[in-house]
């Protein structure tokens, strides 16, 4: 844990004008006065900055001055929502998170599966086959699935679901020449 530099301008919005001059910004300042994540990024502070100050994710989290909206801001720490705030899969649903958002956050699909995520719940997600098995989603899986649900949420059926998880192979990502 460190101070992070702040400006004038930060200075004077945090700790008002007659404090000055304050050059600095600690993780004992932001408990004292209860700042709130989104009331320091606001300020232009960046989540590296407040990562810097405390980069332990509980100590922010048991702080509070958090919302569960802040989430997709911290991806620094990374902070999962399922085990760390214990979101449960309608707030999840709520954030909207794309596949490589829940990635950078650390979720699995065997952490949806202990939330209680059904086939109906997967439909409302939104999610591509391959997102889901990004996420972990594998042929032990879609085993579970009726050909009814495998072709609502998956727009194929249950054997050709089965056949597709076993010869899916994720796009090679390359690097650019130069690079």
């Amino acid at each position: 844990m460190v101070a992070v530099k702040i400006s004038p301008y930060q200075s004077t919005a945090l700790f008002g004008w007659w404090n000055q001059p304050i050059l600095t910004l600690s993780w004992h300042d932001i408990k004292q006065k209860n700042f709130t994540w989104r009331q320091l990024r606001a300020l232009g502070l960046t989540a590296e900055q407040l990562k810097n100050t405390q980069s332990v994710v509980s100590e922010w989290i048991q702080r509070g001055g958090i919302q569960i909206t802040d989430i997709l801001d911290m991806t620094v720490f990374p902070v999962n929502p399922l085990t760390d705030f214990g979101v449960d899969l309608s707030e999840l649903w709520s954030l909207k998170c794309e596949c490589g958002e829940m990635k950078r956050m650390g979720i699995t699909y065997e952490q949806l599966i202990e939330r209680g995520i059904t086939p109906q719940i997967m439909h409302a997600f939104n999610m591509p086959l391959s997102s889901w098995v990004e996420l972990g989603f594998n042929e032990e899986h879609a085993r579970y699935f009726s050909d009814t649900e495998a072709r609502h949420v998956f727009a194929v059926q249950k054997n050709e679901l089965e056949n597709i998880i076993r010869t899916f192979s994720p796009p090679q990502r390359h690097a650019l020449p130069g690079a």
